[in-house]
């Protein structure tokens, strides 16, 4: 079966209240849509309401053909925490906001120190999301971003196998971001999906540790 192309709604926060500090995830999301003429939609957010309004309108989007995505960017912080200029959003309140959410597949959070594999499951067990992506360090902007980019280019484009033809679900694209780069395994990137029917969530980091293990 052909596999559904994404649909993206990227919500980011300012990064700084510095008023000369352009920094954006949007120009670099938006250039790799636009590559494989994927749909995107983006908003700004200081709030957990924001996140709540925008995700009830993505929500509304009728795609049956397509498999929606939430990207945020924002910093985090090991609390569990969306940190934005206005307020701290504990991930409890985006759980909140993506609990009717259901016709979005996955949730991937571009920020710092929110891949604790507990925190996610708990995510997942409380929405109908299919998978969460995230980082459990601090992690530096571009390097982490440009991961985030090759991960959903090779689920949804194909990986580079020698040549670009095989796409991967998200844990093999994960374990294939450990493979190429140690670097995302470094910063603690992991997706947490759901298991065979009846079964509780799984982490690609442990499905990883346990593959090596047999190696």
């Amino acid at each position: 079966m052909k596999r559904k192309a994404p649909c993206f709604l990227v919500l980011e926060s300012y990064w700084s209240e510095n008023l000369t500090q352009h920094d954006s995830v949007q120009p670099f999301i938006k250039g790799l849509c636009d590559l494989y003429q994927w749909e995107f939609h983006y908003r700004t957010f200081d709030s957990a309401n924001d996140l709540a309004f925008w995700i009830a309108s993505f929500q509304k989007i009728r795609r049956s053909r397509q498999q929606k995505i939430v990207y945020i960017a924002s910093h985090g912080n090991a609390k569990g925490m969306l940190t934005t200029l206005e307020e701290n959003i504990p991930l409890a309140k985006l759980s909140k906001a993506l609990e009717k959410a259901t016709s979005v597949t996955g949730l991937h959070l571009g920020a710092c120190s929110l891949g604790k594999t507990a925190i996610l499951k708990k995510l997942l067990n409380n929405t109908p999301l299919q998978w969460v992506a995230a980082y459990d360090q601090e992690v530096p902007w571009l390097e982490s971003t440009a991961l985030d980019l090759l991960f959903w280019s090779w689920i949804y484009a194909g990986a580079p196998r020698p040549k670009r033809s095989r796409r991967l679900t998200p844990e093999a694209a994960a374990h294939e971001l450990y493979r190429r780069f140690n670097v995302a395994y470094e910063m603690g990137f992991r997706v947490i999906f759901r298991g065979a029917e009846s079964e509780p969530p799984v982490s690609s980091w442990d499905t990883w540790e346990k593959s090596a293990a047999l190696r």
